[in-house]
């Protein structure tokens, strides 16, 4: 009888808890959320929806807006954000624990317009101003990413850096923002990077270590974390 009972309880433990050296070592810990938060439409806490997307004013041209509306449709405002010859959308939207928006714009190219991201629809001039990165870069036309924290009574841009690549020559090139989310309090993204992406820091640095043999289908797939000041990078990761 006591052998019955030993047997038994050894089944237990291998049914709770395996025998595989697999199980038997620590589990190694995900440094990247399985999935960020933010999408096309975000509801803060008191049921307002938020909107972004696009609106294909011609062939070749796109202009970002965001829409935030009662829980009942009625529309509170609606801004776009880039009215230049340059393509804009906005493409994501998040929203943080203080109810504050936080969006994902691209742009291909950089302008002087005053229709241009930079100018257009601003809380203070100091929007882009002591931040990571607070223009477009130097040089080409490839679509990059800028992450903004929108002001939710007026939804002009309280605060925003671009995030881009660079190629060998320093010019700027693609860096594409997927998902956007608050992890231990700070602002972090996927991201997918046509050209050599950012390290930490706060201005541009290549990542290092890094070569063409760490693309996985012609992209960087990165992970990055940025205090809310947008002031840094200060999470870099590549992800193969």
């Amino acid at each position: 009888m006591k052998n019955h009972y030993a047997c038994l309880a050894l089944m237990a433990s291998i049914f709770l808890f395996g025998c595989s050296e697999e199980n038997d070592s620590e589990p190694m810990p995900l440094s990247v959320p399985s999935a960020l938060d933010s999408t096309e439409e975000a509801t803060d806490t008191e049921g307002n929806r938020y909107q972004v997307g696009f609106n294909q004013v011609s062939a070749i041209n796109q202009d970002p807006f965001v829409r935030k509306s009662t829980a009942a449709g009625e529309t509170l405002w609606y801004l776009e954000h880039e009215k230049s010859e340059v393509d804009g959308r906005a493409t994501h939207i998040f929203i943080d624990a203080d109810d504050m928006p936080w969006v994902v714009f691209s742009v291909v190219g950089g302008s002087y317009s005053d229709a241009y991201i930079t100018e257009r629809e601003l809380a203070s001039e100091a929007a882009f101003g002591g931040v990571y990165q607070g223009d477009y870069g130097n040089g080409g036309g490839p679509q990059v990413s800028i992450v903004a924290r929108l002001n939710p009574d007026t939804g002009k841009i309280e605060k925003a850096s671009y995030v881009t690549a660079r190629k060998t020559d320093g010019k700027t090139n693609g860096l594409k923002i997927k998902s956007l989310g608050m992890v231990d309090g700070k602002i972090a993204f996927d991201a997918e990077a046509v050209a050599w992406p950012p390290t930490i820091g706060s201005s541009y640095e290549r990542y290092p270590d890094i070569t063409d043999e760490d693309r996985v289908d012609g992209v960087f797939n990165m992970y990055y974390e940025m205090d809310t000041d947008l002031k840094q990078i200060i999470t870099a990761e590549l992800q193969n």
